[in-house]
């Protein structure tokens, strides 16, 4: 699989938000957008255990890419039903994932009670129409902590 060059973009690429640190030591994320496609690119530190591929030098990568448009929905869904309470207009206690189709694409997010990291609270967002290089979809997990400490959030809705 072909990553993008954080240091090279194509044409029509733009960097909203590169986060260093966002989660775990060294790992570094990105909020790229082109006129249709949003895309989140994680590099983590390189560890050789087999488990992931050296994609750059240093780096193991994962690229996750959602229809442009379908990021007022996610921002909606993360600010509007995971963070408020059910009596403020929130999700009702039992709900934990919304679906949705943008763009012509599959999506599912997630409320993810231990997000990375034992109760570090975040969101998973899956790509049901976008395989990823071992599985039939794609996902991102996002801790609550890089969505509103490190900017996320915010970087999602200036686009």
């Amino acid at each position: 699989m072909s990553f993008l060059n954080t240091n090279n973009l194509p044409v029509g690429y733009k960097i909203i938000i590169e986060i260093f640190d966002a989660f775990n030591p060294g790992e570094k994320i990105y909020l790229i957008t082109n006129s249709h496609e949003a895309i989140f690119l994680s590099k983590d530190p390189y560890l050789s255990t087999g488990f992931r591929d050296e994609d750059e030098p240093g780096y193991s990568l994962n690229e996750f890419t959602v229809p442009l448009s379908s990021l007022s929905w996610l921002v909606d869904i993360i600010e509007n039903k995971f963070w408020k309470k059910p009596s403020q207009g929130g999700a009702p206690v039992d709900v934990l994932h919304y679906k949705n189709t943008v763009g012509g694409e599959d999506l599912k997010i997630r409320f993810t009670p231990n997000c990375l990291k034992e109760f570090e609270p975040g969101i998973t967002i899956k790509n049901y129409s976008r395989p990823h290089r071992r599985s039939k979809f794609s996902s991102i997990a996002i801790p609550y902590y890089t969505l509103k400490d490190k900017k996320l959030l915010q970087a999602m809705k200036s686009v």
